[in-house]
């Protein structure tokens, strides 16, 4: 498959001399097309702050990242908020919606962002495909924990991503929910083409990707296994 993303020596610290919290230790590693890929670790090591870098959500304090080839590290922050809009749909634990908006407005809030309307021959089909047809017109606080994951999930595919990264999706899940959220993920990726990498702590959702990267301590570690 062909290289997706990529880093460089990428590093991460915070604060500096005695203080310094070194987050990300220097990593190399490459993401393909479509590949799935888990990142598993505890808490605190490093982690979502690779998941940060990787989609321009940070900066990183040495190395770069390049998407397709294309140095992201060398954009500034309204080049970089482009190309998340428009490569990259984030999930995170919390769900981070809109409280005062509708689920459908959620959905689409993306694109108007993008100044772009919504591709209703696409984005139909996902939010079928998730379950949502009938909960569009609520806002958040009136969906369940399983429903607004959904909604996170189908806001991060609207602008048709090249790249999908999730930060703990299940970590405010029941387990059965947690495990249809991850089905989900997987199966609308795998329908779309989108690369996939999820961030967890949680070994059993780590072993549903095709390839399974460790880290502990900001050092990011070879594969646990691949499939």
């Amino acid at each position: 498959m062909a290289g997706l993303i990529r880093t460089q020596q990428l590093s991460k610290t915070y604060g500096a001399g005695e203080n310094a919290v070194h987050a990300l230790l220097p990593c190399d590693l490459k993401i393909a097309e479509g590949e799935t890929v888990a990142v598993v670790g505890a808490s605190g090591s490093g982690k979502s702050t690779l998941l940060h870098l990787l989609g321009g959500l940070d900066a990183p304090t040495g190395g770069k990242v390049f998407f397709r080839e294309k140095e992201l590290t060398a954009l500034n922050d309204d080049a970089l908020s482009e190309f998340r809009r428009r490569h990259v749909g984030f999930v995170f634990q919390n769900y981070n919606l809109v409280p005062e908006l509708t689920a459908g407005e959620n959905i689409e809030l993306p694109l108007l962002l993008d100044g772009k309307k919504p591709d209703r021959d696409y984005i139909d089909p996902v939010i079928d495909r998730l379950g949502l047809r009938d909960r569009l017109a609520h806002y958040p606080g009136e969906l369940s924990g399983g429903q607004q994951q959904r909604v996170a999930i189908a806001r991060a595919l609207s602008a048709r991503p090249d790249l999908l990264l999730c930060d703990e999706p299940t970590g405010n899940l029941d387990s059965a929910t947690g495990r249809e959220v991850v089905r989900l993920l997987h199966e609308v990726a795998e329908e779309s083409g989108i690369a996939l990498v999820l961030v967890t702590h949680d070994r059993e959702v780590a072993a549903t990707a095709q390839r399974v990267l460790t880290i502990a301590d900001g050092q990011v570690g070879g594969d646990l296994y691949e499939s």
